[in-house]
């Protein structure tokens, strides 16, 4: 946790948000303008849409084995040259409005991984063992580099695949990585993505605006919440478990969602201890 004055916030740049200039643009002037109110961010995205299409446009097909992707080396290579381009393009809309945004690669130090061992799976009414490569889990956040960045009053950008004790690169789910970076340097997480919320009760269909991590415990168990947004409540909760204050899930199409994620409880799902 930072034990700074300001009030740090890790922002998750998630679903296919990453795909459009106004969503980007809008999160800039928010960070711009909540910096002046003694926020301070750590912007971190996925590869939105742009991996799946760099991928089949070289003719590279995704590997599953019993619903699991597999992140042979040629993934990998499209990984990172996605992340290392979506990157520079955030910190460019950044800099156009006057932000002093800083690339920051998780394989450089900052994201030291422990490579996932062989996961069992099911396939066809069997159990089997599926070896999915080049993926891996974090271990350690080295929050020394963002801290620093943070003290001189820049923002960092940070793609967030990550590197073992061996040197090699290993890909690592976007959302788990942002809540094992707010956990080590936050007081808040928020994960901006294309969903309006958590929907806690299929009858009423609509986002809950408070959830505790207890509830959203049961949610899970129940299997309320499944799919895509597993990843993202438990990334939530880590952080919260790491001593954040509070996560929130906020669709980043909405206007200006981080200035109103931070000013309205009306906006998204607010996930609390």
């Amino acid at each position: 946790m930072n034990g700074g004055q300001q009030h740090s916030i890790t922002v998750k740049l998630g679903g296919s948000t990453t795909d459009e200039r106004r969503v980007i643009e809008q999160l800039s002037q928010d960070v711009a303008q909540l910096l002046q109110s003694g926020y301070a961010f750590i912007i971190v995205h996925g590869g939105g849409k742009e991996i799946s299409r760099v991928m089949d446009e070289r003719g590279i097909r995704p590997r599953k084995v019993a619903g699991l992707r597999v992140t042979d080396d040629a993934t990998m290579a499209v990984v990172e040259q996605v992340m290392n381009k979506m990157n520079d393009e955030i910190c460019s809309v950044m800099r156009s409005i006057g932000l002093s945004a800083v690339k920051v690669i998780g394989a450089e130090g900052l994201l030291i991984c422990d490579r996932k061992g062989p996961v069992q799976a099911e396939e066809s009414g069997k159990t089997v063992s599926v070896d999915l490569m080049r993926v891996g889990t974090v271990r350690h956040v080295k929050s020394e580099i963002l801290s620093e960045i943070l003290r001189q009053g820049k923002v960092p950008v940070v793609a967030p695949y990550g590197q073992g004790d061996d040197g090699m690169t290993l890909n690592v789910n976007a959302d788990t990585a942002a809540g094992s970076i707010a956990g080590a340097t936050s007081e808040e997480l928020i994960l901006l993505t294309d969903v309006d919320g958590v929907v806690a009760s299929r009858a009423e269909g609509r986002p809950a605006h408070t959830l505790t991590v207890a509830e959203t415990r049961d949610l899970i168990d129940k299997g309320v919440i499944h799919g895509g947004m597993l990843p993202k409540i438990e990334a939530c909760i880590h952080a919260i478990e790491c001593g954040v204050s509070a996560a929130r899930i906020v669709n980043g199409f909405a206007d200006h969602p981080l200035k109103r994620a931070l000013s309205e409880n009306s906006i998204g799902t607010k996930i609390s201890p």
